[in-house]
């Protein structure tokens, strides 16, 4: 009988820990409107990855314009341990930036699958802002600049 209850939990610690071990690291978790709401309160940056046609024509406010074609040179300066919410028209294309920040190391992200289409708050118009200190490396960046138009 004592071998039996050994044996239970040996497997019960090997199991433990190979959960701990084999688990994603960081969070990813899908959110509605009003989690976008929540986690932009507590400081989270939203990231509108839609074109910069479709985000002069309205995004959530305070939302950062980066099309996902150039996701990756974008956030390749930014905070790997900051929260980030990504967020297209309906779910498509922040997926696949998710799947980009997620691939480059980011640790918290919050995917408002429904897309823009199922925000319920008011949304902002115009073009993006930059009133924010823009931090680099130091190393020398290559920009393109190109229109929607």
């Amino acid at each position: 009988m004592k071998k039996i209850v050994v044996w239970i939990a040996i497997a019960l610690v090997v199991g433990v820990v190979g959960f701990l071990a084999l688990k994603p690291a960081g969070g990813l978790k899908n959110v509605d409107a009003a989690g976008v709401t929540a986690a932009q309160a507590k400081g989270a940056q939203v990231v509108d990855v839609r074109s910069g046609g479709e985000f002069e024509l309205g995004h959530i406010p305070g939302a950062i314009n980066v099309p996902v074609d150039g996701l990756q040179a974008a956030a390749a300066s930014w905070d790997r341990n900051a929260t980030y919410v990504v967020y297209c028209a309906t779910g498509a294309r922040s997926a696949a930036a998710v799947a980009t920040m997620q691939s480059m190391g980011f640790k918290n992200i919050d995917h408002f699958d429904a897309g823009i289409q199922a925000w319920t708050g008011k949304l902002e118009s115009g073009t993006q802002k930059t009133t924010q200190k823009i931090e680099t490396s130091g190393k020398p960046v290559l920009v393109e600049f190109y229109t929607d138009s």
